[in-house]
């Protein structure tokens, strides 16, 4: 009877550190990455309230590119050769009746046309998965899928559209060398992760620098509300 009392207690303090672990907030140092409106956007898309951001559907002001619509704001550049790790957080939620996919973070490098070194997509279908090209610079016709990342297989529950509110966190390693690993955390739990490599072949443009990218950006216009609170970007190491 000892031993079984022994056993399950040593499970329930097993299963109650597992559940700290995930649940631990992001450690690090607070930084300001000096974000602002992408490209501009229609007025009253993004409202910014105490800690607070709230976006709602606009024309793409940005040039490039097949996406009609946009309501992002991106961060000042990181550059290539930096070795460095960054946790981005915020509580967001997502209010609308539509289905359609939407760009939720990225980390781009500013090329015009494809998609970036690593999207993070909210799917119709209420998970989230990597987009991720390599570009040969010349618009969408320049656009090779790289499916180091996109291959990457959501690990999560189904997201909701109900304005239901979850802690997202976006971990990105960059190497010093234009590589870097990403790994998405919702409530805590990791449901995404992979790594973007450079392409080594020389047809393919080489990144100059990399930046932040938070908002909604999609191919085609609907209707929502989405609310970002308390965003933040803690640099670990």
């Amino acid at each position: 009877m000892k031993r079984a009392v022994a056993v399950f207690t040593a499970v329930a303090i097993a299963t109650i550190g597992t559940q700290s672990s995930i649940g631990k907030a992001a450690e690090g140092r607070s930084v300001s990455l000096g974000w602002q409106t992408s490209c501009g956007v229609d007025a009253g898309a993004i409202k910014h309230v105490k800690d607070t951001y709230v976006f709602h559907n606009s024309s793409n002001h940005c040039s490039g590119g097949i996406f009609h619509q946009r309501a992002e704001l991106n961060s000042t550049n990181i550059s290539v050769t930096s070795r460095i790790t960054y946790v981005f957080e915020s509580k967001v939620s997502m209010k609308t009746s539509r289905d359609n996919d939407f760009i939720l973070f990225q980390v781009h490098d500013g090329r015009i046309g494809c998609s970036p070194p690593m999207s993070l997509r909210w799917t119709g279908g209420n998970t989230l998965r990597f987009d991720s090209d390599y570009t040969r610079g010349k618009g969408m016709g320049g656009c090779f899928e790289n499916w180091g990342l996109r291959n990457a297989i959501y690990d999560g529950q189904t997201l909701k559209r109900d304005g239901t509110t979850y802690d997202l966190a976006v971990t990105v390693a960059f190497d010093g060398k234009g590589s870097f690993d990403v790994t998405v955390r919702m409530d805590g739990a990791v449901v995404l992760s992979g790594q973007y490599e450079p392409s080594s072949d020389p047809q393919f443009l080489t990144s100059k620098r990399f930046f932040m990218k938070h908002g909604v950006y999609s191919q085609d216009r609907f209707e929502y509300e989405m609310r970002s609170t308390g965003m933040r970007v803690l640099r670990q190491g």
